[in-house]
């Protein structure tokens, strides 16, 4: 087994702190995590040992669970240079530099890094991914209710990204062209965002965010050359739709919309958390490269700078 600490904020613990103890890969050693109150320190302690300084921690595992705040550029170096492996919750405030600069360190210490992408777990992507052939056009709604009194994120970062990630993880070709464009009804950062991506191989991604909506709404689909895969993120529904044709005629268990046969994908219960986890510590025990490594993020935060800086630049003509 695999000796691991977790460290960051208290919240993000509750999280995951259960799903960690029971991947039976991972020996959870104990938790760091800066400005406990008394009653956090009580709640972790009856769990799981909790300790008051970091290095302590640090010198008994051999793999960490950075969680934010302690998950920034910085603090993953430091763990990298000390040979621990790595789960990390990518921060709104990393770059391309960072990661690669991060990449060279990680060749020469020679550990596992993995980044919490979550909907490459998420049960009912994966339930969908494998009707999904080749795409050739592929559009994303990403619209979330935002408190502005209560709620802080990025509409790039913490929505739009993991549409591009989802889309990278099917398309199997290099970027040619991004098109971006936004609005914002607060005139500070976008509050919608459409970013258009053409690949080389001639797909093309359409993906629209939003955090002004009255409710929560992300779909996204997947269209080949004689089928579509149609995916409700909110809602946990999946769809392979394609055209009737002679050897496809009405099905009495199908249902049928016009000349389209619509399938009901089956979606298989997972604990993303739990799934992600285990497959960072199978890539630690088998020696293999994890599910989302630094070159799979590498590749989705050069397409986010890429739309910083359009998005700048649209803002400054």
């Amino acid at each position: 087994m695999v000796k691991t600490g977790i460290y960051g904020d208290f919240d993000e613990h509750n999280k995951i702190l259960d799903n960690v103890l029971d991947i039976p890969e991972l020996s959870l050693v104990g938790i760091y995590s800066p400005e406990l109150s008394c009653k956090e320190l009580d709640f972790l302690n009856s769990k799981i040992k909790s300790y008051t300084q970091v290095e302590t921690l640090l010198d008994e595992v051999d793999a960490v669970i950075a969680l934010s705040p302690l998950s920034d550029s910085l603090h993953l170096e430091k763990l990298v240079k000390n040979s621990k492996h790595v789960y990390f919750e990518p921060s709104s405030k990393f770059y391309y530099e960072d990661f690669n600069k991060l990449n060279n360190i990680i060749d020469e210490a020679n550990v596992k890094v993995q980044a919490g992408l979550h909907y490459r777990f998420n049960n009912t992507f994966l339930s969908a991914k494998p009707f999904i052939k080749k795409p050739k056009f592929i559009q994303s709604k990403n619209f979330k209710h935002f408190n502005f009194d209560i709620d802080s994120y990025s509409v790039l970062l913490d929505l739009l990204i993991l549409d591009i990630d989802m889309v990278l993880s099917v398309v199997s070709s290099n970027v040619k062209n991004i098109k971006t464009s936004s609005t914002s009804l607060n005139y500070g950062d976008p509050d919608i965002i459409n970013v258009r991506i053409e690949f080389i191989n001639g797909s093309v991604a359409d993906l629209t965010a939003s955090r002004i909506a009255s409710g929560n709404y992300h779909e996204i689909s997947f269209y080949g050359d004689k089928n579509y895969v149609e995916i409700d993120l909110c809602n946990n529904k999946a769809k392979f739709l394609k055209k009737r044709d002679l050897q496809n005629s009405k099905l009495l268990f199908q249902e049928n919309i016009g000349d389209l046969i619509v399938e009901n994908i089956n979606i298989k219960p997972n604990n993303s958390y739990f799934d992600e986890i285990s497959s960072f510590a199978k890539s630690i025990i088998y020696d293999k490269e994890p599910e989302a490594d630094i070159d799979k993020i590498l590749k989705t935060y050069e397409i986010i700078d890429s739309i910083k800086d359009k998005l700048r630049l649209a803002s400054n003509m």
